[in-house]
C-alpha cells in the first residue's frame, strides 16, 4: 500500500473530502511520465477507500475519464469483451493510463469502471495538436479608455448602484477567477514561454477531459475502418456511457461555503440555489467547469432575460393604461355593458350565434369580452407593437456585440472549428470512398444521387407532417362549431349569478378549445420529434453539425406550425370567413363556420396566447425539474439496495456520478428552441397580449435557476466544448423578429378595432355631433338584418326569448346596408373606407419600422470600436512578446557559442562590438 492511501485510511472522510475535492487539476510528476499497463483493483490491500476520490487508489493520479459498462447479454458477451481488450489496449498504446473497477465493487454488483488519466508528455501533445489557447507568462495589463463623455460616466455610475446588489461579490468567486493573461496557442517547442508553474494546475479539468475524450475519439477497436471512437462502442452497446467526474459533492452539510469548497459546491451555492435567482451569473466559472458551448447558452438566457425587463415594464403600462381608462376613457365598452348609456348599445338585439338551437341575445352579454379586448387593445397597444418590433432589432443587434465580448473575454475570437469527427452512422452506412484532396487519406463519401434523394424524402416527409397539424388545428376549429351550439343549449349559467352572466357559450367555447388544442401540441410535439430524428439520420450528414442543423430546421418548421397555426387562423382568418345572416357560410354543408364575438376576436386571440403560452411553461418547467429528480432518485436507490448487505462497498465518486442522467448532444438543442418559440410568443402577436413579456421574464427567471440545478446536480458532467455562437438559433431569432412586424401590423389592421374607431372619429362621428368622439361608434358598427331573410335551417327556434314578441329585425357587426335599402345588405361606403385605412395602416407601419430596424441595424456595429482596437493591441503585444522572448534566447545561445569559440581562437574585438549592437537594436524593434 502507496503511503498516500495509509494517509486516507488514517483520516476521518471529512478532511478526504476537503483535501481530494481541490478544483485545480494534478498531473502527473516528471517521474510519472512512462506509459503504464491496466490497474487493476480487488479491494485486497484495503478494506476501506475513500467515498469522493477523484484519483486513481495511488492517490497521485487525477480521473481525466471514467467509462462503465454492464454484462447485459450472454450471447455477445465474448464479443464485446474483445472489443473491449482490443479498445483499452489501443488507448494504452496512445499513451493514456487505465484503471479498472471490477463489478464486484459497485454498489449494484453489475458495473464495471474504467477510469481514464492522461499523463503530462499526451496533454502537452494534444493541446498543440488540437490548437488549444494556453496561458503566457506576462498577465494582460488592461488600458482603460475613458469615456469622452461626463453623461456616459454618470450614467455607468448609476447603472452600477442599481445593480448592486445583484453582484456577486464573494471572496470565494474573486478567488476562483482565473488571472487574466495573454494567450497564444500552445507549442511544446516554445513551453518557457507559458505561465507553466507546475504540471497540477496548467491544465483545467475541463481541458484534461476535452484531451481525453479526443483521444478515445480517435482510437480504433477493430480492422473494420468503421470500428472507432468511443462513441461507437456506445452506440452499439459494448459500453454503457462514458464521462468526466464532478469535482465533489455540490451540497454540505455546513450551513455556509467553506473556504476550500470545490467549483461544484460554488457553483451551486453561488449560482444553483434558488437563493441566488436575483444574481447575476458566474460566467467565467461556468465556463472554467461546463464548457464555452454550455456557458454561452445561459450567457444567451441571462442576456434575453435582462433586455425583457424593458418589454415587460412598457407590457404593463399598457395593461396599467387599459385598466385605468375603463370606465372613463372607454366609451366603447361603455356602450356594450350600460343599456341604459346615452346610445343603450347594451340593449342590441342581437342575431343568432349558430342555427336553429340557438336564439336571439342581448349585446350587453358581450360586456366581459368588451373589457377584456379593451384592457389589451387600447389607444397604447398600436404604440407596443411598434415597440417590441423595435426591441427585438435591439435584442439581436446588442446581443451579436455581447457574444463578440464574450468571444473576446473566453480567447474565442480566432476560434477555428475544431475538425468535426466524422459520425459513426454516416461511416457504418456509407459504402462508397474517394480521395480526400487535403489530407490524402481515403474517407467515406455519400454520392449526390443518394444524398438528393434522401434529401427530398425528408421534405416531403416534413411536409405531409405539417399537413397533420394543419389538420389538427382544423379538429379542433370542428371541435369549436360543435361544442359551441351544445354550450348554448345544454348548459345553464343562470344560476352562477353574476359569474353566469359573464361566462357565456362563447367564452367557455374559447377556453375548453385553447386548452385541447394546447394537450394537442404537446402530444405531437412527442411524437414528431421521434419522427425528425429518424428523418435526419435518415439523410445521413457527415458531421455532428450538419446533424444539429438539419435537425434545426426541421424541428423549427414543425414547432412554428404547431404552435402558431392556430394563433394565425384565429387573428386573420376566423373574423372573414364566417358570412353573415342570410350568407352564411358552411363547413361540409352542415356545420355553420365560428364568427368572432361582438367584442372582436381579439380576446379570444388573447386567451388562447394565455393559456399555451402559460400551459407550456408550466409543463415543460415540470418536465426539466420533477422528472429529472425522480430518475435520479430512482437510480441512486435502486444502486444502493443492491449492496443494503455489503457494508464494504462504498458509494464512490463515480458511481455517484454514473447514478446521474446523462448529457446528451442534443441536450441544449431543447433549451434553444424553447426560448425561441418563447420569443415567437412574445413578438409575433404581442399587439393581442402586452402581458407575454412579463411572463417570459418569470419563466425565464426560474428556467435559469432550473437548468443550473439540473447541470450542477441531476446530470453528469457534460464534455466541455468549445463554441463561438449560438450558430443557427441567431438566424430564426431574426426571421422571427422580422415577421413580427408584419403579425403585428395585420393584428392591428384586421383582428383589432383600432382603425375601424379612428375611421368614425374623423370622419363619421361628425355627421351626429359637433365635435369628433367616439360616442355612438358601438351603434353605428352594428348592421340591420330582417329575420324573415333567415334561411329555413338559421331561423332560431325560439323566436320570443325575451318575452316582447317576434323579434322582427336584429344586428350584427359589420358595414352592410340596412334591409330598407336597395340594394340590401351590400357594403356601405364605410366599409371601404375601413379597408383603405387598414391598407394604409399595414403598409406605412412596415415600411417605417423595417427602415427603423435596418437604420438600427446599421447604427449599432456589431463589434464595438473599442473592442476591436484592443484586439488589435493585444495581437501586436503577443507578437512583440515571443518576438522579444525568442531574440532574448537566441542571443543567449548567441553568447554562450561566442564564449567557447573565444577560447579556442578569439574574435576580433571591433567584430564583436559591430555585431552586439546590432542585435541590441533589433531587441528593441518589435519586428
Amino acid at each position: 500500500m502507496s503511503e498516500t492511501e495509509k494517509l486516507h485510511d488514517a483520516e476521518s472522510e471529512d478532511s478526504i473530502v476537503s483535501e481530494i475535492e481541490l478544483p485545480n487539476s494534478v498531473g502527473d510528476s516528471k517521474s510519472n511520465t512512462t506509459r503504464e499497463t491496466i490497474l487493476e483493483y480487488s479491494g485486497t490491500e484495503t478494506t476501506t477507500r475513500p467515498k469522493a476520490t477523484l484519483y486513481f487508489h495511488d492517490g497521485v493520479r487525477f480521473i481525466d475519464y471514467v467509462i462503465a459498462y454492464q454484462d447485459h447479454d450472454e450471447h455477445e458477451h465474448d464479443k464485446d469483451d474483445e472489443q473491449r481488450q482490443h479498445y483499452e489496449e489501443n488507448l494504452e498504446k496512445a499513451g493514456l493510463i487505465l484503471e479498472r473497477e471490477p463489478k464486484e465493487q459497485s454498489q449494484d454488483q453489475n458495473t464495471y469502471f474504467v477510469k481514464v488519466h492522461v499523463p503530462w508528455p499526451i496533454l502537452l501533445k494534444y493541446a498543440e495538436r488540437m490548437k488549444m489557447k494556453m496561458p503566457l507568462k506576462e498577465e494582460r495589463r488592461e488600458e482603460f479608455m475613458k469615456d469622452s463623455s461626463e453623461i456616459c460616466g454618470c450614467v455607468k455610475t448609476l447603472y452600477r448602484k442599481l445593480v448592486a446588489p445583484c453582484v456577486l461579490n464573494t471572496e470565494e468567486v474573486t478567488e476562483m477567477q482565473e488571472p487574466d493573461y495573454y494567450t497564444t496557442e500552445f507549442v511544446r517547442d516554445k513551453m518557457e514561454f507559458f505561465d507553466i508553474q507546475d504540471e497540477k494546475s496548467f491544465f483545467a479539468n475541463s481541458q484534461r477531459s476535452r484531451i481525453a475524450h479526443r483521444i478515445m475519439s480517435e482510437t480504433k477497436y477493430g480492422p473494420k475502418r468503421v470500428n472507432i471512437g468511443i462513441n461507437n462502442l456506445i452506440s452499439s452497446g459494448v459500453y454503457e456511457c462514458a464521462f468526466p467526474l464532478h469535482e465533489g459533492k455540490h451540497k454540505s452539510t455546513e450551513s455556509k461555503l467553506a473556504i476550500n469548497a470545490n467549483m461544484r459546491r460554488l457553483l451551486y451555492w453561488e449560482w444553483a440555489r434558488w437563493g441566488r435567482w436575483y444574481k447575476f451569473q458566474p460566467l467565467d466559472l461556468i465556463r472554467s467547469y461546463l464548457g464555452d458551448k454550455i456557458a454561452l447558452y445561459f450567457a444567451f438566457m441571462g442576456f434575453y432575460t435582462k433586455l425583457l425587463w424593458p418589454a415587460a415594464m412598457v407590457g404593463i403600462g399598457v395593461l396599467t393604461y387599459g385598466i385605468v381608462t375603463l370606465f372613463t376613457w372607454s366609451n366603447v365598452s361603455q356602450e356594450i355593458c350600460d343599456e341604459t348609456y346615452p346610445t343603450y348599445a347594451g340593449n342590441l338585439t342581437m342575431c343568432p350565434l349558430c342555427d336553429e338551437d340557438c336564439s336571439y341575445w342581448k349585446l350587453k352579454t358581450s360586456c366581459l369580452a368588451a373589457r377584456i379586448t379593451y384592457v389589451f387593445d387600447n389607444e397604447a397597444t398600436m404604440f407596443f407593437a411598434i415597440f417590441m418590433s423595435l426591441w427585438a432589432t435591439m435584442f439581436l443587434e446588442f446581443w451579436k456585440r455581447r457574444q463578440f465580448e464574450l468571444s473576446y473575454e473566453w480567447d474565442l475570437v480566432d476560434y477555428d472549428e475544431e475538425r468535426d469527427l466524422v459520425r459513426p452512422e454516416f461511416e457504418a452506412q456509407v459504402t462508397k470512398e474517394r480521395l480526400n484532396p487535403v489530407t490524402g487519406d481515403m474517407e467515406p463519401y455519400l454520392a449526390a444521387k443518394d444524398k438528393y434523394t434522401r434529401t427530398c424524402l425528408s421534405l416531403v416527409t416534413v411536409f405531409f407532417w405539417i399537413l397533420v397539424v394543419i389538420a389538427a388545428v382544423f379538429a379542433v376549429i370542428v371541435y369549436r362549431l360543435a361544442i359551441s351550439a351544445i354550450f348554448a343549449v345544454s348548459v345553464d349559467l343562470s344560476s352562477l349569478g353574476a359569474i353566469g352572466t359573464f361566462a357565456t357559450p362563447a367564452m367557455l367555447t374559447t377556453i375548453t378549445a385553447s386548452m385541447l388544442s394546447l394537450i394537442i401540441i404537446m402530444c405531437l410535439n412527442k411524437v414528431y420529434e421521434k419522427v425528425a430524428i429518424w428523418l435526419t439520420n435518415m439523410e445521413l450528414p457527415r458531421t455532428q453539425t450538419e446533424f444539429e442543423d438539419r435537425f434545426t430546421f426541421k424541428m423549427f418548421c414543425f414547432q412554428f406550425v404547431n404552435f402558431y397555426s392556430y394563433l394565425f387562423y384565429v387573428a386573420f382568418f376566423k373574423g372573414t370567413i364566417s358570412g353573415t345572416p342570410g350568407h352564411y357560410t358552411y363547413l361540409f354543408g352542415s356545420w355553420r363556420w365560428e364568427q368572432c364575438d361582438a367584442g372582436g376576436c381579439m380576446y379570444e386571440l388573447s386567451i388562447q396566447l394565455i393559456i399555451i403560452m402559460f400551459g407550456k411553461q408550466l409543463w415543460n418547467n415540470f418536465i426539466e425539474l420533477v422528472m429529472p429528480w425522480l430518475q435520479h432518485k430512482y437510480r441512486q436507490w435502486k444502486s444502493q439496495k443492491v449492496s443494503t448487505e455489503m457494508k464494504d462497498n462504498e458509494y464512490t465518486r463515480w458511481e455517484q456520478d454514473y447514478d446521474l442522467n446523462q448529457f446528451t448532444e442534443m441536450g441544449l438543442f431543447y433549451e434553444y428552441l424553447e426560448m425561441v418559440i418563447q420569443f415567437g410568443f412574445v413578438t409575433l402577436f404581442v399587439a393581442a397580449f402586452p402581458l407575454a413579456p412579463v411572463l417570459a421574464l418569470v419563466n425565464n427567471i426560474i428556467e435559469i435557476r432550473l437548468d443550473a440545478n439540473k447541470f450542477i446536480c441531476e446530470l453528469r458532467r457534460p464534455l466541455a466544448h468549445k463554441c463561438s455562437d449560438i450558430g443557427a438559433w441567431y438566424y430564426l431569432l431574426e426571421f422571427i423578429g422580422n415577421l413580427a412586424v408584419v403579425t403585428n401590423a395585420f393584428t392591428i389592421a384586421i383582428t383589432s378595432e383600432a382603425i375601424p374607431k379612428l375611421v368614425y372619429y374623423y370622419v363619421y362621428s361628425l355627421d351626429m355631433y359637433p365635435s369628433s368622439t367616439y360616442n355612438g361608434y358601438v351603434n353605428n358598427s352594428m348592421s340591420y338584418f330582417n329575420t324573415s331573410d333567415f334561411e329555413a335551417r338559421s331561423m332560431p327556434n325560439n323566436p320570443d326569448p325575451f318575452g316582447e314578441g317576434n323579434i322582427t329585425t336584429c344586428r350584427y357587426p359589420g358595414y352592410l346596408s340596412p334591409p330598407t335599402a336597395s340594394p340590401k345588405y351590400e357594403y356601405t361606403t364605410q366599409y371601404w373606407h375601413n379597408i383603405a385605412g387598414k391598407l394604409a395602416f399595414v403598409i406605412v407601419v412596415e415600411h417605417v419600422v423595417f427602415f427603423l430596424k435596418r437604420l438600427l441595424d446599421y447604427l449599432i456595429p456589431d463589434r464595438p470600436r473599442k473592442l476591436r482596437d484592443k484586439i488589435k493591441r493585444e495581437h501586436f503585444l503577443v507578437q512583440h512578446m515571443l518576438f522579444k522572448a525568442e531574440t532574448q534566447q537566441l542571443l543567449k545561445q548567441l553568447s554562450q557559442d561566442n564564449e567557447g569559440s573565444r577560447q579556442l581562437s578569439p574574435a576580433p574585438r571591433s567584430t564583436s562590438k559591430q555585431f552586439y549592437s546590432v542585435e541590441n537594436e533589433k531587441e528593441t524593434t518589435p519586428f
